[in-house]
């Protein structure tokens, strides 16, 4: 049987495009451990563009949201083009594709241990992650978090909450915490880049729906 070539450029086409609604805020974090950090490069506006169906090249995907030259961002993966981005606005995050070529990348550098320490918190989520000094190279480290649904039959909110508790030492630019030495099953993977720590857990640290997955920034 002959293929014909039309159908095979349509097989490297469908293969090389970017999967629809892999750019976004809860996703992010999942990437804790292969986080980067790059600088708008590009002299012009640079829109964010969103994650939908036939997204990030059509014209529908520009938003308003734009950066401009010397913003900083983090990126979690690269792709024909396009980079996932989140960048900490002054009241909220922006997360969305750039265009590669309008980021340049910033050294990598490995933080010392004083650079892990104090209070973390996101933007927006009920979480906050506490990381003291411990013995050697190793840092203490606990977690608090909620997450808010609605109302149950009683009328009552409903909360769950979750935490976890810990020491462990960092690799470089990495931390992985298996709290309580395994006897809760939670594991939460850290990423220090760029004054952010990017956090991803396996869903085994609290209630249903409660998560550390984010990106924080140290309180002051």
């Amino acid at each position: 049987m002959r293929i014909h070539p039309w159908i095979l450029l349509f097989c490297v086409s469908a293969a090389h495009a970017i999967e629809p609604y892999s750019c976004r805020n809860g996703l992010f974090p999942r990437a804790a451990g292969t986080v980067s950090a790059a600088v708008v490069s590009a002299t012009d506006k640079v829109p964010f563009r969103d994650d939908a169906e036939g997204c990030p090249q059509a014209a529908s995907c520009v938003r308003k949201a734009y950066l401009v030259k010397g913003d900083a961002v983090l990126v979690s993966s690269s792709e024909s083009g396009w980079s996932c981005a989140w960048y900490f606005g002054r009241a909220r995050e922006f997360v969305g594709w750039l265009p590669s070529d309008a980021l340049a990348a910033l050294p990598a550098a490995m933080p010392s241990p004083s650079d892990w320490i104090g209070t973390w918190v996101p933007i927006a989520g009920g979480q906050s992650i506490r990381i003291a000094a411990g013995r050697g190279t190793a840092l203490e480290l606990s977690g608090e978090a909620q997450w808010r649904g609605g109302r149950d039959e009683a009328g009552e909110p409903v909360v769950h909450a979750g935490s976890f508790r810990g020491s462990a030492a960092p690799a470089g630019d990495r931390l992985t915490l298996d709290a309580d030495d395994g006897k809760s099953g939670c594991v939460v993977r850290m990423q220090l880049v760029w004054h952010s720590l990017v956090v991803s857990d396996n869903a085994l640290c609290g209630g249903v729906n409660v998560r550390f997955d984010n990106v924080y920034r140290r309180r002051p």
